[in-house]
């Protein structure tokens, strides 16, 4: 039956004039199951070369567009900034420097770089910790086989320290200070985004198991006198994991850890996501200044503040004492897609409003939209609100397949291909299809939106997406789209093992039977 759904109701309802061949029966089978009684899944697969569609259903119907979205945000910022442009972060003195003594403060001016050295930037690159088994560390909180992301994440303000002292400065008597006025703070998906990054603004935090019943030990990195750390969970036998973190209310400092972790569970990674990241930020530097050699005055556990800053922009190019330059935008960029880094994807929406002259966030999406127009999308057909991707944003598949299709001829389009999940390799396709006869022949951007139904363990799905490009069992260059909407399983557990796997499991039918 031509462009048919989940279930027998559903296929029947599912026709409309947009649906264009048959599903592969893996593909229906799949549609078929029990938590997609009563979804909806709208999907369409275009031939790269020609455009002409291969298969289609309810093509022309919105549907949450979740993190494929970032797609959007980061093809945007490769069309207006260009993939190859970097980040710099400069150091100033506020005050002259006499006989190796900063008769003022020294101001680090926060300009967007995501990573400032961490991720093994010194090589170019942006790397995630995904793999089969484990997730990065930005999403250390929502799940328990997270890992610290590679090389070492104070290596940008180390290099600022060592400059400054390479100046001849050896004492601050003023303060050091985080200039973070480069846009307006902006509320993200997963806290305030704000242009000041280290370590991705979290702190991670190893829970290593005891004895059964015993505490198991708590140890959190990067080492610094920003927090301090206490367990309180407790080991039990088995491998069950459950965590926590939590600033004590009296002490905001001391971060206690609690719940459960199994006695032979081994090592496992929580984080504690910064509140305040221009004050974690500058405790970091001062801690970077005094390694280096260069002694401060000032409380390295004060808060940070812009009252005794110079007027933003007003910086002298002759008191710039230290600076560091990112990676190109496009390891940014990759990141941003592979592990699906929703702060990340909003700092570069912040990034395209400063580009537009402006401090308020949402004036990126004036790029957006309009590099939108310009692929020759429907502008009623692209509701996006954020960088992220977050509800409601919307887009109907044969949009974003146009969109898609576009960038492959734009001459940024392979950097952005080339940063997608590839499935059963990386990012947040790793643990997808590893034994598929598609392996690394799908290359897609991963999207998910759901809910827990309050008084039950149900999980509602909004939607799971998958969209990007594929190279078909018959070696032609595919650009597809699949989402289910509405999809609901009995508990957490469940849908976390279904969801991704089910929508990419039906990308790979498609893949397979495309010859």
């Amino acid at each position: 039956m031509a462009g048919c759904t989940a279930g027998a109701d559903a296929a029947s309802s599912a026709k409309n004039d947009d649906s264009v061949g048959s599903l592969p029966a893996a593909a229906q089978k799949i549609m078929d199951k029990p938590a997609y009684r009563a979804a909806r899944w709208t999907y369409q697969v275009t031939d790269l070369k020609t455009g002409k569609v291969l298969l289609s259903n309810r093509p022309s119907e919105m549907a949450f567009t979740a993190s494929t979205a970032k797609q959007f945000t980061v093809g945007a910022v490769y069309n207006t900034m260009g993939p190859d442009s970097r980040i710099t972060t400069p150091v100033y003195t506020t005050g002259p420097v006499v006989d190796g003594v900063v008769n003022g403060d020294l101001a680090l001016v926060a300009s967007g770089d995501l990573t400032m050295g961490g991720r093994n930037a010194a090589e170019g690159r942006a790397d995630d910790s995904f793999t089969a088994k484990t997730i990065d560390h930005v999403y250390g909180d929502l799940g328990t086989n997270a890992a610290k992301a590679p090389g070492n994440p104070l290596a940008g303000l180390e290099s600022l320290a060592k400059q400054v002292a390479a100046a001849g400065i050896h004492q601050v008597s003023g303060n050091v200070l985080i200039d973070d006025r480069m846009w307006e703070a902006y509320a993200g998906g997963e806290g305030t985004v704000q242009p000041m990054f280290v370590n991705d603004n979290v702190l991670d935090i190893t829970v290593t198991p005891g004895a059964s019943g015993a505490t198991a030990a708590a140890v959190a990195s990067p080492a610094t006198a920003a927090f301090q750390v206490s367990s309180q969970v407790k080991t039990e036998s088995g491998s069950d994991v459950s965590l926590k973190v939590a600033a004590d209310p009296n002490q905001p400092r001391n971060l206690i850890v609690s719940g459960s972790i199994g006695s032979d569970a081994g090592p496992r990674l929580t984080i504690y996501r910064i509140p305040d990241p221009a004050s974690w930020a500058r405790t970091l530097f001062i801690e970077a200044l005094q390694r280096a050699g260069v002694a401060v005055a000032a409380d390295p556990l004060a808060a940070n503040s812009d009252a005794t800053l110079p007027a933003k922009g007003s910086y002298p190019e002759s008191a710039e004492v230290a600076k560091f330059q990112s990676p190109p935008v496009s390891a940014f960029g990759d990141l941003i897609l592979r592990t699906s880094y929703n702060t990340g994807a909003n700092t570069l929406l912040c990034l395209l409003a400063v580009h537009e002259g402006s401090t308020d966030c949402l004036a990126g999406l004036v790029p957006i939209r309009a590099m939108a127009a310009k692929a020759g999308l429907n502008a009623s057909d692209v509701a996006l609100v954020d960088g992220q991707g977050a509800d409601p944003a919307s887009m109907p598949p044969a949009q974003m397949v146009k969109y898609l299709r576009w960038t492959h001829d734009q001459s940024w389009g392979a950097t952005l291909k080339a940063g997608q999940p590839v499935l059963g390799e990386t990012g947040t396709l790793s643990s997808d299809g590893a034994d598929s006869p598609a392996k690394g022949k799908i290359q897609a951007k991963t999207g998910t939106s759901a809910h827990g139904v309050p008084g039950t363990e149900r999980i509602l799905y909004n939607v799971q997406r998958l969209a990007g490009f594929m190279t078909a069992a018959d070696g032609r260059q595919l650009v597809f789209d699949v989402a289910m909407s509405g999809g609901v399983y009995p508990d957490i557990a469940t849908a976390l093992a279904q969801s991704g796997k089910d929508v990419s499991s039906v990308a790979v039918a498609i893949q397979q039977e495309m010859k």
